[in-house]
């Protein structure tokens, strides 16, 4: 079963659920459960970022939070991103701890939504691994960002719940991306042309705090993880030499662009 979550907490969030209630036939179970073929639809009381799960049960194969992107630049975005922390947990979560991501999941969304939108207001992007909440099981979060004018646009709710629903799996190899910024835009855009799926994604804002088992730790939370996408410029020498160390351990491969 895959979990949705929305919170009443988040406009964007519960526009999206909105859209998937008016687009597909759930059906309610309680107040704050609906069901649809193989997904769960759940509504919580507090925002997300704040919901650890540690002890959800063995039916539950992945959860997907749908919210509003916060930026404090404005930018307007689409995006999908890992979750967890590679330094102290300011956002929920818990400090210095990630939580398994969802490589082929949020490919298949990202694509779905790059497929099918055809303006030019949106940036979409993938977005660094960041913030909360901590759980044991593969997850992301899907975002409109950043106000009410934009999550309200015509179509946009609706394309974003589409793209959990209908978006192809594409079983692509997995990577975990390094460097550049919270953005990850070289990453990205590879992303976008190439057969690949990207999973954790560790930014050059904590290359100078980061420890080698922590990015060992991405490998092992990217599911079958292959080796390295990294943005060469924008990853920091002392990064470059855990990669190296860690690829040739378990011998993955390095892609730089």
């Amino acid at each position: 079963m895959i979990l949705l979550i929305a919170s009443k907490k988040d406009g964007s969030s519960m526009e999206m659920a909105s859209k998937l209630l008016e687009i597909y036939s759930f059906k309610k179970i309680n107040d704050s459960l609906y069901k649809y073929k193989n997904y769960n639809l759940k509504f919580i009381d507090i925002l997300h970022i704040y919901q650890n799960m540690e002890s959800l049960g063995d039916d539950v194969e992945k959860v997907i939070f749908l919210s509003k992107h916060s930026s404090q630049a404005n930018v307007k975005s689409l995006t999908v991103h890992p979750i967890g922390n590679f330094r102290k947990a300011e956002l929920g979560g818990l400090d210095n701890a990630i939580v398994p991501s969802d490589p082929v999941g949020m490919g298949s969304s990202l694509r779905y939504i790059k497929a099918n939108y055809s303006g030019d207001y949106f940036e979409i992007t993938f977005e660094a691994t960041h913030h909360g909440p901590y759980m044991e099981k593969p997850a992301y979060f899907i975002e409109i960002g950043t106000s009410e004018k934009e999550w309200k646009q015509p179509g946009i709710a609706d394309l974003m719940v589409k793209s959990i629903i209908e978006g192809e799996k594409k079983d692509f190899g997995n990577f975990v991306g390094v460097g550049g910024g919270h953005y990850a835009p070289k990453l990205s855009s590879y992303f976008f042309e190439n057969q690949i799926n990207i999973g954790h994604i560790i930014p050059k804002y904590v290359h100078g705090i980061i420890s080698e088992f922590e990015v060992e730790n991405a490998v092992k939370k990217t599911p079958e993880c292959k080796g390295f996408l990294m943005d060469a410029h924008g990853t920091k020498g002392r990064v470059k030499d855990m990669i190296a160390r860690i690829a040739d351990t378990y011998s993955l491969e390095v892609l730089k662009i």
